[in-house]
């Protein structure tokens, strides 16, 4: 058993460092995407205020989406299934989905430690919540093959001219649902919204656990220099 699950434990690095490689490499790319918007905030940004704050953090949640399809579209091969995270790939040897999450730096409850999943985000089960992914696609077949779920989590503020800016971008890799008997219950917060499935809390247990040199499944990509890590996180990392 604990072979199988590190193995998991294994693909879930693996892919957890291909992502973080293929951001890091030209991390400036990827803030300029993130940016663009500022271009011709003239011709959206009085449509965007009129709108209430959640709609606003979804809106500029989609618009980072169009960043990230750009950025992974050499990732693998995309999938059409209506279930899943904003992006979904499969590998050779895996299913991965990739979601984006936005998080207001006043609303610490969406970050600072823990991230709101959706049901179709995780495949990591529990009660009194619904998951939608399976730990594996095509169990005992053939083609069977692992389900990985990462999140990037952008937070970020309004400046005194009612401008967006990005203090910090985390990539966060999910238990799969196989490990709940390594992670059990610890990590599971609360949901933010009715029909999501929980708030993983992984500041409760922040790495790899069966890997020998314990690597975190949390690494921020982008911080502003006038943030500390500890005030994103919400723990103090080595």
């Amino acid at each position: 058993m604990n072979d199988k699950l590190k193995k998991i434990e294994t693909l879930e690095h693996d892919y957890f460092k291909k992502i973080d490689f293929d951001l890091s490499q030209d991390l400036q790319k990827m803030i300029d995407g993130l940016n663009s918007k500022d271009k011709i905030k003239d011709d959206w940004k009085e449509f965007f205020n009129r709108v209430d704050k959640k709609k606003q953090n979804s809106d500029f949640s989609r618009g980072a989406e169009r960043i990230y399809y750009w950025l992974f579209s050499q990732f693998g091969k995309p999938n059409s299934s209506p279930i899943g995270a904003d992006m979904f790939f499969e590998t050779h040897n895996a299913f991965v989905h990739i979601d984006i999450k936005t998080a207001k730096f006043d609303n610490k409850s969406d970050y600072k430690g823990k991230v709101p999943l959706g049901a179709n985000q995780t495949s990591y089960p529990g009660e009194g919540y619904e998951v939608h992914l399976p730990a594996f696609y095509n169990k005992n077949k053939p083609s069977e093959k692992i389900c990985l779920t990462y999140i990037i989590n952008i937070v970020y503020k309004y400046n005194k001219s009612g401008d967006i800016v990005i203090l910090a971008i985390l990539l966060i890799a999910v238990p799969n649902g196989e490990l709940k008997i390594i992670y059990g219950d610890s990590i599971i917060g609360a949901s933010k919204n009715k029909g999501e499935a929980f708030r993983y809390e992984y500041k409760e247990n922040p790495k790899f656990e069966l890997l020998d040199s314990k690597p975190y499944r949390i690494k921020i990509l982008f911080l502003d220099r006038r943030i500390s890590q500890e005030k994103i996180t919400g723990f103090r990392m080595e």
